[in-house]
Parts: C-alpha cells; structure tokens; sequence
C-alpha cells in the first residue's frame, strides 16, 4: 500500500503529462495545498541529476523508447508513458492556434481570455524562436518557398536538450514537502462515494483526496473514467469525439548538392534537427484569414547520408473517432478507433494539400536538393495516397469535451470533486502543435481550483 492513503492529500492528479506537471507545479505553490502526482511510467529526477535516458534527452529526433502498449499496429496511438508525457518525446515545438480556435470553446475560454495562460505556458517552457542560421539546408528551402506562409519554430529546447514539462514546471516544485510524486504506479479508476471523487484505485494501492484532477490524456483520462463507471451509464459521452490533426507524407531521394551542404551545415556546428520549420497553407475551402493545412517538412541521418521528407495535415478535421475500452483491466490497452477521414470534407482538404506540398518540391528553391520523389512515387495520385495513407499528427484531443462531459472550469458534470485538465476538454482542435495549448489549459484549471 501507499504509505500516505492513510492520510489522503488535498488533491490527487492522476497523469504526469504536461498537463499534470503544470497542474502539480502551480496547486502546490500553495504551501497547504497536499498535493499527489501519479504517474504510470518512470520519474528520472531532476534535469541536474543527470540521469534522465539519452534519447529523450535528444530534442533533434522524436523518442519513442517509453510508449504504451496499443492494441494494434497503429503508428498513431503513440503516446508516453514517464514523466512529462508527450513533452518528452516530442519535435519541442510550441505553436499557438488561431484566435478563432480558441473561441469557439465557450464562455470564459475566449482568445482574450486564455492568451495570458498561453503566455504564461510559453514563458515557462523557455519557448526560444529558432533564427534563420539555424536552419538545414532543406528547412531553409522550404522557408524560402514558403514566404510569408513560413513558422520558423518556437521550440522548448536548449541547444538538444528537450526541455519536457518535467523540467519545465516539476523540477522547481521538487523540494516542496506539500508535494509528493508517485511513479511506476499505473491508475485504474476513481473512487467515487456516490457522485463525489474520493481519490483513486492504482496498481499500488488507494490514495484518497479532496479533489481529484484528472491528466492522462485524450486516450487516457477516458480510459480512467470509463473504468470508474463515469461514462454513457450517467449520461455522459465519454470517449466520444475523439480529433487528431490527419495527414500523408512524401520522401524524396537525397541528392548530391543536399548531401553535400548539409554534412557542411553541421561541420561548421549547424544542428541537424528533425523539425524546425511549418508552412501555414491553406486549401480552396479554407476561410479567409487563417489556414487549415500544415506542410511539416523534415531531414534525418541515414547512414553516412541524409533522408528527407515532408508531410502535410489538415489542421481542422471534422472526422471524429472514439476511445473505448478493451477490457476492464488498466494494463489492457485502449481501443482507440480515429475515424480519420470519415467525413469526406477531410478528404478533400488533404488531397489539396498533398498537391501543394508536391508544388512546394517542384519550387526553383527547394527542386535542387530533391532527387526522385520515392514515397509514394510520381505513380500515385493524391487522392489515392490520402486514402491509403493517412495518419495521425500525435495531437489527439476532445474525448472529454467542455460542454458534454466537463464544465467550463473542467469539473466532470454531475459529479463533485472531480475535474480533467488536460487535452482531452478541447471541445475542437487547434489548428496548431497540441503541447503548449495542452499546457496552457492545465495553467487555466489550476487557477479555477
């Protein structure tokens, strides 16, 4: 058994994600505030310590080292399992949606009003934006060809290290004694006395609280409260409404004059990083004023070589999936059914912006570094590849929406003491990299608390 069940703690935060860093960082800067993280996969210690795995470390290359299981061979389902979650094994890109996105939340989440949690996010991740000099060859070429519709980065990195949320927002709450963090401990449901939160069940043992705050994810926190009986049995459509940005990837061969200025990028100390650049596009259906696809280009070591791709998303799907349960055991792996590109909207959107990035490789500025278009070939039609290809961007969200099953504040509907903080309250998706709104939706819920 846990050593301190006996006496329970003020709140339980169920997920060591970003979310879950940042609501254990800020609930317990209140000295009397109890506060308990629980997390499913390993705690390595603070950034100084020195012992946090080499690959995570890495900010250059996405890390996969510490996934959970899936219940398929399904590319995107992957997400972390340590402390930090996604933010650890992530491209360290900290991106804004449109206002609009925002917006469209309801009462007390307009753009006005969350920017300064956004802020606040960005400021405490150490966001930095990447500078021209610092991209490679390829990222250059592709900025170049985009123009004004180029993102050169904010990231959440200092030179490689992947600055996740652990060191971002834990690792300064370390020393507190009203903060305690409990990992390896997998959670299986929340005890409930009636319609009130009491704590929760773990692998190791019951904790008990005042409040419990759930941060496990648009998969995860779900999965929680559908194995506490929190679902379609009380009226609420749990699991329900899953999004992910979708999209389809092309690669190219490498040619000489790509080869031979990116091996001279890093002899004169350039970084070769995975992600640095996106291009905001729009296809014909597309609002004016904002975009709806994301060109995300990327080069990698290969051998003594180079590989280079790009791949485009649509950044406003209206195809939504679900997540369910496999099985009433928490190590069973969810059911997680995406539903991409079941509204043919998406499929349309994507195939305009499958042609755009092949227009963007054909431009005078990037044509010179790209050989043969070898994924999927010059063979196969847009509309084919999306249809035979598409897959996630890692940015699910909505299967705990504002309105349906959480109130504005995150607090689970028909239940008292019980609150999700995390991705999975976004009612629709920005059109953005999930990780620093995710951060600051934690920022705006641990202010309401």
């Amino acid at each position: 058994m846990l050593n301190r069940a006996v006496n329970g703690f003020d709140v339980l935060v169920l997920g060591g994600g970003t979310a879950g860093c940042v609501l254990a960082a800020r609930l317990s800067e209140e000295p009397s505030r109890r506060v308990c993280l629980v997390e499913a996969g390993p705690d390595y210690g603070a950034h100084a310590e020195g012992r946090w795995p080499e690959d995570i470390l890495d900010g250059r290359w996405l890390a996969f080292s510490h996934s959970w299981e899936t219940d398929r061979e399904d590319r995107s389902q992957l997400r972390a399992r340590i402390l930090g979650g996604c933010s650890s094994h992530n491209a360290c890109v900290l991106l804004e949606g449109a206002p609009a996105d925002y917006d469209e939340w309801g009462d007390g989440w307009s753009y006005e009003e969350f920017r300064p949690f956004l802020e606040r996010a960005r400021e405490t991740f150490r966001a930095r934006a990447l500078r021209r000099e610092e991209l490679t060859p390829w990222h250059r070429a592709f900025a170049d060809a985009g123009g004004e519709r180029t993102i050169l980065h904010e990231v959440n990195a200092f030179g490689t290290v992947r600055w996740n949320a652990a060191f971002a927002y834990v690792d300064a709450a370390r020393s507190r004694p009203n903060l305690t963090i409990v990992a390896d401990t997998l959670v299986d449901r929340v005890l409930l006395e009636g319609d009130r939160a009491v704590g929760a069940a773990t692998a190791a043992g019951e904790l008990r609280a005042e409040t419990v705050v759930v941060t496990a994810g648009a998969y995860g926190s779900p999965g929680i409260l559908l194995r506490s009986g929190i679902g379609p049995e009380r009226g609420l459509p749990v699991g329900e409404g899953l999004l992910d940005h979708v999209g389809v990837g092309a690669a190219w061969a490498p040619n000489e004059r790509l080869t031979s200025e990116t091996r001279r990028f890093e002899e004169e100390g350039g970084t070769l990083a995975m992600a640095q650049v996106t291009l905001a596009l729009r296809s014909r259906a597309c609002e004016v004023g904002v975009w709806d696809l994301f060109g995300f280009p990327a080069v990698e070591r290969a051998g003594d070589g180079y590989e280079i791709s790009s791949a485009v998303f649509a950044m406003k799907p209206v195809s939504r999936g679900r997540v369910r349960l496999n099985g009433p055991d928490p190590r069973t792996p969810l059911a997680i059914e995406h539903g991409f590109l079941t509204d043919e909207r998406d499929v349309t959107v994507l195939v305009d912006g499958f042609e755009q990035l092949r227009a963007l490789v054909a431009d005078p500025t990037v044509r010179p570094y790209a050989g043969d278009e070898v994924r999927p070939g010059v063979h196969m039609g847009a509309e084919e590849h999306v249809r035979s290809s598409a897959r996630g961007f890692f940015h699910p969200t909505g299967t705990c929406a504002i309105g349906t099953v959480v109130d504005s504040d995150g607090r689970v509907l028909g239940h008292e003491g019980l609150v999700v903080a995390d991705a999975s309250i976004m009612p629709t998706i920005p059109r953005s990299n999930t990780n620093l709104s995710t951060a600051a939706v934690a920022e705006r819920i641990a202010a309401s608390l």
